[in-house]
């Protein structure tokens, strides 16, 4: 989404009532009291590029409040999720082309069920459990490393004497130190109303993860954005240092994001659910098949949208995935979409 902020106080420039006082005009300043403030913005898009196609004077962006994203108060100021877009529409953010996709499937989903004869069926929205993976590391150690400082990865050093061969660090107790530090990001999170449910050693030493209850998808975006701040800022209070880079170090796992994605109604229904019989389940299965041939045909634009620096670097090693595009049904479904074929 891009965790960018811009902040503003409701207060607004009036006249007196009474107009004039002494042969000059009062001003005061007051509160605004009108909601349009927090509707909509307008907030400066120059440092943009244009290609050279528009005056500075002209590069106007406008803010919009997402009625679909919780606000919330965080140190003192009051936050609204919005999306941001140019003058004639243009997306300028990475949620407006989220909430539109958001509609667009809606729209072709409720189509499919109303061949299905749900008819009562009035909304279908995706939704995303969005786990995080991180790494912390003792602040004062931290320090010590320009590169981990700059770069937030290591750039040189020698491999440590023991990593993850043993695979004994997931299922290890928890350091004292990182129980008090979880404790206190599950409570901060909690504030927010980030429903953070699970946490855990990973793979690697020094790595540990976050798993959060699922919601819709661009509120669950906007959630995970504020999670990794709040990460980092929680760790600080404990002399630790939470490290997001998805390749930190080298000869171990990196740090991924499980999107746990699905698709439900407003009845509850859940679109990828089997079944006790999924060779049967003619809807399971239609959806299924759609979702296939959407990331047959789309898997560029899949590989695009994580096509980071660093998350390129942790592709294709350590237990990371591939640097392609794949779909794995497991050992059940497999063979009964090749007899459906």
């Amino acid at each position: 989404m891009g965790n960018r902020k811009r902040r503003d106080a409701f207060y607004t420039l009036v006249s007196a009532a009474n107009g004039n006082h002494c042969g000059k005009t009062r001003f005061f300043y007051k509160s605004a009291r009108c909601g349009k403030e927090l509707v909509k913005g307008e907030s400066d898009a120059s440092s943009f590029p244009s290609g050279g196609h528009r005056s500075t004077f002209e590069a106007r962006g406008y803010t919009v409040w997402d009625p679909t994203a919780y606000p919330f108060v965080k140190e003192h100021t009051l936050c609204i999720p919005t999306a941001f877009c140019s003058y004639t529409g243009e997306a300028l953010d990475k949620k407006t082309p989220l909430l539109r996709s958001m509609g667009a499937l809606n729209e072709q989903a409720l189509r499919i069920l109303k061949l299905f004869g749900k008819n009562d069926v009035t909304h279908v929205s995706t939704t995303v459990g969005a786990e995080q993976e991180y790494f912390i590391v003792d602040q004062d150690l931290w320090k010590k490393r320009k590169d981990l400082r700059m770069t937030g990865r290591t750039l040189f050093g020698a491999k440590p004497s023991k990593g993850q061969e043993m695979d004994d660090q997931y299922f290890a107790a928890l350091n004292p130190r990182i129980v008090e530090y979880m404790e206190d990001l599950n409570e901060t999170l909690w504030k927010y109303g980030i429903l953070s449910k699970t946490e855990h050693n990973e793979a690697a030493p020094a790595q540990h993860e976050m798993a959060p209850i699922y919601t819709t998808t661009n509120l669950s975006t906007d959630q995970n954005q504020l999670t990794m701040e709040v990460m980092k800022k929680v760790a600080k209070r404990h002399g630790l240092e939470c490290l997001l880079h998805e390749k930190p170090f080298a000869g171990v796992n990196g740090s991924g994001k499980h999107n746990n994605w699905s698709m439900s109604t407003n009845k509850g229904e859940n679109l990828l659910e089997p079944g006790k019989t999924p060779e049967s389940n003619a809807q399971f299965l239609l959806f299924l098949t759609a979702i296939l041939k959407a990331v047959d045909e789309n898997q560029d634009l899949l590989r695009i949208s994580v096509a980071s620096a660093g998350n390129d670097h942790r592709l294709g090693a350590n237990e990371a995935p591939p640097a392609i595009i794949s779909v794995y049904l497991g050992d059940e479904l497999t063979p009964r979409k090749k007899r459906k074929k």
